[in-house]
């Protein structure tokens, strides 16, 4: 997040504890979009996800007053987010008839995937991706919600790894298995998606019900590795980093909107404490009200479960519409060249990268939430840049701070020969075309940019965070170079300056750290080899 918004959602808190009831509306209205995401993906198939959200909104707004730091405000609702999330599994675990309820709890209307397909119209390995998670066990699919949101730019790793409750070096750790496992489940979808099917994975299935299980996902993965028909399937598959980076938040449904609404009729996204609707429970009006309303449902389940299905389903076909036509929905084509199920890396390569804008401070904590931009912009010749996927620095200086290109045109200079400095030329023409100032090529963001991209290739992992929880800001502190706030970008896959840079530049997080003009300097590390090229741009100003 950076400083500006922090600045303006702690004025926010500031007010709502204060009774203002708009300042409350417009908490609710910035980020229960971000709620929803994460309940959503974390309880996929669940009746009871718009409860869930509900419930995490009004322990946010009735909890203001213990909140000691206004601008940690977003990390501070992820986290109420998560627990309620794992009291809500626990609660069905331990409710009468839980365990005989649970095959009831899947909701063909309310299947968090199946919207994401829709809303993001995804296609090739990001449609794959996404009926994998189906595949997940219920903690993978916690720890997804958020990992999900970290590679789309919407979370920092901090503050996923504080919804855990972990350090970041665990919270890594816990990351990199997760990804094991949703690759695994990627070649499962794979594996049944073949036509015609493995005639031994048809024994194999025998006995399956159709339902997605972790149990199913071993056995299915077991037979692709040793299967010599079906092993093939574990190739070609991209990065789920590089396929998330960019992805749009999924709109909350009208009917979500409706209920958390300031008002008789309205269908705002508005939110005082008082006023938000809670099914089978009023309108709560103090602390712990709403709570009450939410958990009393043991008796009125199934009702409450049909009401919602019907809800579901009657606004299912306006829902998609609506959010097109409103212009909630982000869709960004980076899917360059084929990336269908069962597509290598060519040269025409799908985008495999992560921006992670900078952080600004004096600890080495970079924001993670790189701003969107929804234009495309053409290539152009500039310095070394870089962000980190989920680290973001403070949003770079508005139209005010930028002259129009035409007052600034870049010199006429010899092309580059050496692929770092092909990118920094790039990075350089797209900011004097934004009108931002060139970026200095700088020894030790390419010392830091370079460790990180050898190290990727090394280690097999593609991450702003690497598996000993060293994050942009760490790595670039340990190369020697004094930051104020500094941002990281990388990719993998693409195999000229040319197309990585058009990559990042159609991607919005990414876009919006080689745009920043708060940057002054840059350093750019390639590692070429199998699997590769590896990219990272590290971008920074000094204290």
């Amino acid at each position: 997040m950076s400083t500006q918004d922090a600045m303006e959602t702690a004025a926010l808190v500031t007010a709502a504890r204060e009774g203002d009831t708009q300042a409350q509306d417009a908490l609710v209205n910035a980020y229960l979009t971000l709620v929803y995401n994460i309940v959503g993906r974390a309880l996929n198939g669940s009746v009871d996800v718009d409860d869930v959200v509900q419930e995490t909104m009004l322990r946010a707004l009735d909890g203001l007053g213990g909140l000691r730091t206004p601008e940690r405000f977003r990390s501070w609702l992820v986290a109420i987010a998560m627990n309620q999330v794992r009291e809500y599994r626990q609660n069905r675990l331990s409710a009468p008839g839980g365990v005989e309820e649970a095959e009831d709890l899947a909701d063909p209307g309310a299947d968090f995937v199946d919207l994401t397909v829709v809303q993001l119209q995804l296609t090739g390995q990001r449609l794959e991706t996404a009926r994998a998670t189906r595949w997940l066990e219920p903690d993978d699919q916690e720890l997804l919600s958020l990992w999900w949101l970290e590679c789309a730019g919407e979370l920092t790793r901090a503050e996923v790894a504080a919804a855990l409750e972990l350090s970041p070096q665990h919270a890594a750790v816990r990351v990199q298995r997760m990804k094991a496992q949703l690759e695994a489940a990627r070649v499962v979808v794979r594996a049944l998606d073949a036509r015609p099917r493995c005639e031994e994975l048809r024994i194999v299935l025998a006995s399956w019900d159709g339902r997605p299980s972790a149990l199913w996902r071993k056995r299915i993965a077991r037979h692709a590795r040793g299967c010599t028909r079906c092993s093939g399937l574990w190739s070609g598959l991209m990065p789920a980093e590089g396929l998330l980076a960019g992805l749009a938040l999924i709109a909350a449904s009208p009917a979500l909107l409706a209920v958390v609404s300031s008002g008789p009729g309205k269908l705002a996204p508005a939110g005082a404490a008082a006023r938000l609707y809670i099914p089978g429970g009023g309108a709560g009006s103090g602390p712990g009200t709403g709570r009450r309303g939410v958990r009393d449902r043991t008796g009125s389940r199934s009702q409450s479960r049909r009401r919602r299905r019907m809800r579901r389903r009657a606004v299912g076909g306006a829902v998609v519409a609506a959010c097109v036509a409103g212009g909630g929905l982000w869709y960004f084509g980076t899917d360059s060249g084929a990336d269908g199920a069962n597509a290598g890396r060519g040269s025409a390569v799908p985008v495999v990268d992560l921006s992670t804008p900078s952080a600004e401070g004096g600890s080495p904590s970079p924001s993670l939430t790189p701003s969107p931009s929804a234009t495309k912009r053409k290539k152009a010749s500039a310095t070394k840049s870089a962000s980190p996927a989920e680290k973001r620095t403070p949003a770079a200086p508005r139209s005010t701070h930028r002259t129009p290109a035409a007052s600034n045109p870049p010199q006429t200079q010899p092309d580059p020969t050496n692929v770092a400095d092909q990118v920094v030329a790039l990075v350089n023409k797209e900011r004097s075309a934004a009108g931002c100032g060139p970026l200095t090529e700088n020894p030790q963001l390419q010392k830091a940019a370079q460790g990180h991209s050898d190290d990727m290739a090394a280690r097999h992992f593609f991450d702003h965070t690497n598996p000993d929880g060293a994050d942009p800001g760490q790595r670039i502190t340990a190369a020697g170079y004094q930051w104020s706030t500094y941002g990281e970008n990388i990719a993998q896959g693409q195999q000229t300056a040319a197309a990585v840079m058009e990559s990042w530049m159609n991607s919005p997080g990414h876009r919006a750290n080689i745009l920043n003009c708060s940057f002054k300097d840059i350093g750019v590390g390639v590692h070429k080899g199998d699997g590769g090229p590896w990219w990272t741009q590290d971008f920074g100003a000094k204290m």
